[in-house]
Parts: structure tokens; C-alpha cells; sequence
């Protein structure tokens, strides 16, 4: 029987950011990609937290029977949590385009400086979210316009990425990326953990993931030329490193994977 591999998706995004890599891995893996609290038609959690959606997930969990997980960027921080409320139930944990940010403000400053679209969604969460119930109504005028300057993205996923709650709009910034929780999420985490990031990713620093994964004697891989988006822009290279490093014999999973973390691999 195929490994199980769940996928859990990012800020402002879906499950069909998943499609390209589930296209890769077809045959390999048997993946589900559910919506996370507070996206599509989900319901918000009890608290918009990194544990609160965690737990909004038990369910789904419970019914897919995963034995790996992958989480990009928010989803990332999301799937350490998962980790920790379900010890053993993982053989490894997969993390792409990790958040490790202290302050709401490092966050803001790392990003607005990279690009000030962003920066000014982010500065006011209700303004920001005001936008995208707004570009959510209108999705389908829009969204293929904006396909056709990205064709990397999912047209799915460009479409419905507006499509969440105020409390996952402002949870998922304020409280789980810029949360300041990577470090905490980490410690005491037996489950083996791979991470891969991208060298000119915009969105989430590769220094302070580096360190981290140092500091945890995490694999680390760092992806030439891939950016933030590199799940769905470089689902090659990704699936790549979901075999070489996800995919791995039961009895070897109980241990990290040693990889030079200033490596950098070409995706």
C-alpha cells in the first residue's frame, strides 16, 4: 500500500497550492490535501492558534491515517503543532518555506522591505482582510488575468486564495506566522523532521531556518533559485526531495537525516 502523505497548506492559500506536487507524486504517494479552519467552508477553530488549528485537524487525522505530513509557510508552524498533539503518529515531519520570526514586527519589516504591496496588507489586518472579502466576491474576474502574468500558480488555487474567515486572516498572521513560535513548536519534538527553503524566498528568512535547524539537528535543503512559492513553482524539485527525504524506511525515520544545511541544491 502507498505511504499516506498529508499536506497541509499556507496563509492566504488552499489546497489546490498542493495540485502540482500531488500531480509529481501520483502513483508514489496516496495524498490528501484538506482545507485548513477557517478556509473554504471550514469553520474557525476555538483560537487561532498554531494549536487551535492543530486541533481543528484531529479529525481529519483521524479518518486519513497519515503516516507523513508536509506543511508550507503558516501551514509549516501548523504541522509542528499537529506533531506535537499527536507523538508517534508521524514517521517524519516535512516543512517548507518554515516562518521563523520573533515579533510581529520583524515579520512586517522582513517583508515590507521586499515588497511594500504586502507590507501595507499586512499592517492593518482588517483593512487587509476588508480586500479580500472584496477580491473573493470578484474572484473570477480577476483570477485568470492574474493566471496569465503567473502561470506558475494554480488557477484553482490564484481563485479561491481570498476565500477565509477575519479570525484566519488575522489569527494566521498576528498569532501563528508572526507568533514568534517555531523555536517553542520545536523543542521536544522526537518526531524526525526535513526541511526545505528556498534561497531567494521573499516571505520567510532562510538565516534564522538555518539556525534552527542547527540548533534540532534537522536536514535541511536549500533550494537554488526557488522562492516562497516553491511547492507549486518547482513541484519537481520538490518531489525529489519528498523521496529522498520524506519517503525513508521505517527504521530510519526514527533518526534525522544528516545534511549539510548551507548545501545548496539546485530544484
Amino acid at each position: 500500500m502507498a505511504p499516506r502523505l498529508l499536506l497541509i497548506h499556507g496563509y492566504v492559500s488552499n489546497p489546490e497550492a498542493w495540485a502540482p506536487l500531488q500531480r509529481e507524486l501520483e502513483g508514489e504517494f496516496e495524498t490528501f490535501a484538506p482545507p485548513l479552519p477557517g478556509y473554504g467552508t471550514e469553520p474557525d477553530p476555538a483560537a487561532y492558534t498554531a494549536e487551535g488549528v492543530a486541533q481543528g485537524l484531529d479529525d481529519v487525522v483521524d479518518r486519513f491515517q497519515p503516516d507523513y505530513v508536509l506543511g508550507h509557510s503558516m501551514g509549516a508552524l501548523v504541522t509542528l503543532a499537529l506533531a506535537r498533539r499527536h507523538p508517534g503518529r508521524f514517521k517524519r515531519v516535512g516543512l517548507a518555506g518554515l516562518p521563523v520570526y520573533e515579533t510581529v514586527e520583524e515579520g512586517i519589516r522582513y517583508i515590507g522591505s521586499r515588497s511594500s504591496t504586502r507590507s501595507q496588507y499586512m499592517r492593518n489586518p482588517g483593512e487587509g482582510h476588508y480586500f479580500c472579502r472584496v477580491a473573493n466576491t470578484l474572484r473570477h474576474l480577476w483570477a485568470p488575468v492574474v493566471s496569465l502574468f503567473l502561470p506558475t500558480y494554480p488557477l484553482p488555487m490564484v481563485r479561491d486564495m481570498f476565500g477565509h474567515t477575519e479570525a484566519a486572516h488575522r489569527g494566521g498572521m498576528i498569532d501563528i506566522v508572526f507568533g514568534g513560535h517555531a523555536p517553542r513548536l520545536a523543542a521536544g519534538l522526537a518526531t524526525p523532521v526535513a526541511l526545505i527553503h528556498g534561497d531567494t524566498d521573499r516571505v520567510t528568512p532562510l538565516d534564522p531556518v538555518i539556525e534552527l535547524a542547527r540548533e534540532r539537528g534537522w536536514s535541511l535543503r536549500i533550494a537554488h533559485g526557488a522562492a516562497h512559492e516553491l511547492i507549486f513553482a518547482q513541484p519537481g524539485g520538490v518531489a525529489r526531495w519528498v523521496r529522498e527525504r520524506l519517503l525513508v524506511p521505517a527504521e530510519a525515520a526514527t533518526q534525522p537525516v544528516a545534511e549539510d544545511s548551507e548545501a545548496v541544491v539546485s530544484v
